[in-house]
């Protein structure tokens, strides 16, 4: 048996991020199925923040407003999201677009104090709810009640996770390690892999992350 260290530098307002996510969880299911004493095999996977608006948002915005302001083209804004509509349907994910989005430090900070408090495998559930309530249900996870009730249809309790989202828990660890990312110079953009050794930019292809987990099993036996 083989323990393959995962990590995800990821925003939860990035949509390829999810899309990302859902090919890494079909790469481990392939994995696990149909590589030789895969299915023994254990994935620890983290979640390391990435903050697509260096500067937090005073205030949430309309999505299409922001995607305009973004690409400053309706055209591309319009071709942008039938794409992101069609990849996504492939990993059952039911993007839309019409929602708010503001800040991701409050769910950051979540997803910081989740994984010390409860593990790697609470804060994927966390993580996939927050992209879930933000590119699905069009809840802006800047909000404290949307932050809240995704977690706790991860299967948290509302009373802790209000208690944790109260105090200065995590806020200047998730700063610090945001800025190692940026700093180290591997990290460009969102999502970014880091399977064992090996580095992995943008939402690749669920065969890259197959290969990604061959060497580190590797090297890891």
């Amino acid at each position: 048996m083989a323990v393959i260290p995962i990590s995800i530098v990821s925003d939860v307002i990035c949509p390829w991020c999810y899309i990302g996510y859902r090919s890494l969880q079909r790469a481990i299911g392939l994995y696990q199925k149909t590589y030789p004493g895969g299915s023994k095999d254990e994935f620890e996977i983290i979640w390391k923040p990435y903050f697509i608006d260096q500067e937090a948002p005073s205030k949430s915005e309309w999505v299409p407003d922001r995607m305009n302001r973004r690409m400053k083209d309706p055209k591309m804004v319009e071709a942008a999201q039938t794409r992101l509509k069609r990849v996504g349907a492939q990993f059952g994910i039911q993007f839309k677009f019409e929602g708010y989005m503001g800040s991701s430090r409050l769910a950051h900070q979540l997803l910081y104090v989740v994984y010390k408090e409860k593990g790697s495998e609470m804060q994927c559930k966390v993580a996939e709810q927050l992209f879930r309530y933000q590119f699905e249900k069009e809840a802006d996870v800047s909000d404290i009640n949307v932050v809240v009730e995704a977690a706790v249809q991860a299967g948290l309790g509302e009373e802790e996770v209000r208690t944790w989202l109260a105090s200065d828990v995590g806020i200047a660890e998730t700063e610090k390690e945001e800025k190692e990312m940026r700093d180290s110079g591997k990290v460009q953009g969102v999502p970014h892999f880091i399977i064992g050794e090996q580095h992995l930019e943008g939402a690749v292809d669920y065969t890259e992350h197959l290969e990604a987990f061959i060497a580190a099993r590797e090297a890891a036996v």
